[in-house]
């Protein structure tokens, strides 16, 4: 009963996708997500951390509404230095994502994603449960020649408190093309399965499609003396071992400098062994790596 009726939602979806692309496919989305929306919304705060490979900076862990313990991180952050209340994030799932808590928050900022589905959903939710809030919503495609555009057009001068990326793929090449001079925080989603020691990526290709095979991004040691050269350092590393903060070295002051080997982080909770040892043989067959 219940995969007839999720297939019936399905061909609904779809119908309406057809025949009504801009009026009715949207409002069914909406429909079909604003209850669990509100819902992640107004959850409680969660504590629970997930290593004991920590740095005083992980005292202030929590989940609200980003994926993992995101939120208490750039809570702790942003009480820390002076900030505008503006963000950009690239790549979000409509209900969870770094800068969601941000939005009930009243900061303003700039969401950019690829998938269609994740787009309208949120953007119809905002618009109901947060009205008076200047969000402004992209659905594109990012890569590295057009990274900048569609985060600085109309705002060249504009200072980002909090820029956060995930995208699965691209991220150490599109951050490498970015301009970051005025950018105060920076988190990147980095590649736990490629381990502390190597400073490795992912090749560019515009035309990758994330398949959960440990094929994606650049490990946090390339992240690290990447971004170091672009005037940021490492200040935190979530417990899940999923996404890494720095900070623009003007503010550097305000916290504790880490190390990417010492501080690194590899779970992958959401896996069993058998799908671990799946994703490390397929990382070491694999050419889509290279060293950066």
């Amino acid at each position: 009963m219940k995969n007839s009726k999720k297939n019936y939602i399905r061909w609904v979806q779809a119908f309406l996708k057809r025949i009504s692309p801009r009026f009715l496919y949207p409002f069914f989305l909406f429909l079909r997500t604003f209850k669990n929306f509100k819902k992640k919304t107004i959850i409680k705060k969660q504590y629970i951390k997930f290593s004991n490979n920590l740095n005083k900076i992980n005292e202030n862990e929590f989940k609200i509404t980003s994926q993992n313990n995101e939120d208490g991180i750039i809570d702790y952050i942003f009480r820390t230095i002076p900030n505008n209340k503006y963000f950009v994030e690239i790549g979000f799932g409509y209900y969870e994502f770094n800068s969601l808590n941000l939005i009930k928050n009243n900061w303003q900022g700039k969401l950019i994603d690829f998938n269609i589905e994740e787009y309208l959903a949120l953007k119809k939710n905002i618009g109901f449960y947060y009205p008076k809030s200047k969000i402004k919503l992209i659905n594109s495609k990012v890569d590295k020649d057009n990274i900048n555009d569609l985060v600085f057009f109309n705002d060249i001068n504009k200072e980002i408190d909090f820029f956060s990326i995930d995208i699965d793929g691209n991220d150490y090449w599109v951050l490498n093309s970015m301009k970051l001079f005025n950018i105060k925080i920076i988190c990147c989603e980095y590649n736990h399965w490629l381990g502390s020691e190597k400073k490795i990526s992912m090749k560019y290709d515009p035309n990758f499609n994330f398949v959960d095979n440990g094929i994606f991004g650049a490990s946090l040691l390339a992240y690290t003396e990447m971004l170091s050269k672009k005037g940021f350092t490492l200040i935190a590393v979530e417990s899940s071992g999923t996404n890494a903060f720095f900070v623009n070295n003007n503010y550097l002051k305000y916290f504790e400098k880490i190390s990417p080997k010492k501080s690194f982080i590899s779970i992958g909770r959401f896996y069993n062994d058998k799908k671990k040892e799946y994703i490390f043989e397929n990382i070491k067959k694999s050419k889509l790596f290279i060293e950066v």
